[in-house]
């Protein structure tokens, strides 16, 4: 048994990672995040290439988190690896002072820049280096992706994180759910959740369709249809959004939820 707030997660990045994008003056880190939301897993990604290897420094300040899964591919606007492998490599380097890293996951991978870089021959491989040493390999689906053909994909990848990129789909929530669990058959998935709407003109998220959105979530962690919910993010933690009013409440409310 465990509990609802073990299924969460920060999709996280560098603090201020997101303050040009938002035009916000945000200081919270992942740390920080998982102190103020008892959320105490997260993500690392590189977000503009702003987390470059050696990984020792980040990782030591990601230590204190029960969880955590590294980016192997950064966001888009993160500069590719070198290297075949991406930056696999670079997390199995650091595992040794960082044994709570699980995994590693592409961002941002559906692309045909990154798909034709990361051949699933290519991806086989990542995968295999990472479960070699008892890590998993997630990806990032977007909802408008769902139609593309991806069964060749998916036996490359462990698990996969799903978003509705914008705000203004959520109430299509169900519908994208049974495409996906069409597509990942029974590979865990987990569901991401924005608490800023990056696609609206100032970003603001209504409320209502935050907190529409999370109750429906939560209710599929404990029906065991998904493995987890990850919220982006820690760039935004100390924001004054009323959806991070929304998180809160929730969490304290429901974290202690036993899920049997």
């Amino acid at each position: 048994m465990s509990k609802l707030s073990e299924k969460l997660w920060n999709w996280g990045h560098l603090a201020g990672s997101h303050n040009e994008l938002c035009n916000v003056e945000c200081k919270m880190s992942p740390a920080e995040f998982a102190k103020e939301y008892g959320i105490r897993n997260s993500f690392i990604v590189s977000y503009g290439g702003n987390i470059v290897p050696p990984f020792d420094n980040t990782a030591k300040d990601m230590l204190g988190l029960d969880k955590v899964v590294w980016s192997v591919l950064g966001d888009a606007s993160t500069p590719l690896p070198e290297d075949e492998l991406g930056n696999t490599k670079d997390i199995l380097e650091v595992l040794d002072k960082a044994p709570n890293i699980v995994g590693g996951v592409v961002d941002d991978f559906f692309s045909p820049v990154r798909m034709e870089r990361f051949t699933p021959e290519v991806l086989k491989k990542i995968k295999k280096a990472l479960n070699d040493k008892g890590l998993d390999f997630w990806c990032v689906l977007y909802n408008n992706q769902l139609d593309l053909d991806l069964e060749k994909y998916m036996e490359c990848f462990d698990g996969v994180t799903f978003w509705i990129w914008e705000a203004r789909n959520i109430p299509n929530m169900d519908e994208y759910l049974t495409k996906l669990l069409a597509i990942t058959k029974d590979k865990p998935v987990m569901l991401g959740m924005y608490v800023y709407d990056y696609c609206a003109e100032g970003g603001v998220m209504d409320p209502a369709l935050f907190e529409m959105q999370i109750k429906r979530y939560f209710e599929l962690i404990k029906e065991k249809t998904i493995e987890g919910v990850i919220f982006c993010s820690n760039t935004l933690g100390d924001a004054p959004l009323e959806t991070n009013k929304v998180l809160k409440e929730y969490v304290k409310k429901y974290g202690d939820t036993v899920i049997e």
